[in-house]
């Protein structure tokens, strides 16, 4: 008597594996993408955000009306980008905040970013899970302003 052979199928292995490794494969890489898509708008808000704030605080006149300007142009160009944002205190600082002619305010912020599909519970008041965006912008007061008394030492 010869041994007998048993034989297995495999027809439709192939999609089935080629099903796994897609999956596999594909869910990492659309969590990436995500993360990187996220990360950009944010990155974008606060560059734009930090623009926009110098820029309104210079055409003020005053410290507190700058600051409220400034908090209202950062919020405005965050919620454009679809990007939360809290005010943790004044966003612009500045030397002695004279409004000469001349001389510059310095604007930074930083933005917190949650990484996709974290739970709310572990990114609640300070993230964990998370990754920081910063940007920093220095906008010069214009000599024609008519904004303060203009500073000897400015180069117009």
């Amino acid at each position: 008597m010869t041994p007998r052979r048993v034989t297995t199928r495999e027809d439709g292995s192939a999609i089935v594996e080629f099903v796994w490794l897609a999956v596999l494969l594909m869910v990492p890489l659309v969590y990436l993408v995500l993360t990187a898509v996220s990360l950009q708008r944010a990155s974008f808000a606060v560059t734009a955000a930090a623009r926009e704030a110098g820029r309104a605080y210079v055409t003020a006149g005053s410290d507190s009306l700058g600051q409220q300007r400034a908090s209202a142009a950062v919020a405005l160009a965050m919620h454009d980008q679809g990007v939360e944002w809290s005010s943790a205190g004044p966003v612009v600082s500045c030397g002695s905040c004279d409004y000469a002619p001349g001389s510059s305010v310095t604007v930074e912020l930083t933005k917190r970013v949650a990484l996709p599909f974290v739970p709310h519970w572990l990114c609640g008041h300070t993230c964990l899970a998370g990754i920081t965006v910063k940007a920093s912008h220095r906008e010069r007061i214009s000599c024609y302003s008519g904004t303060g008394v203009p500073d000897p030492d400015a180069q117009c």
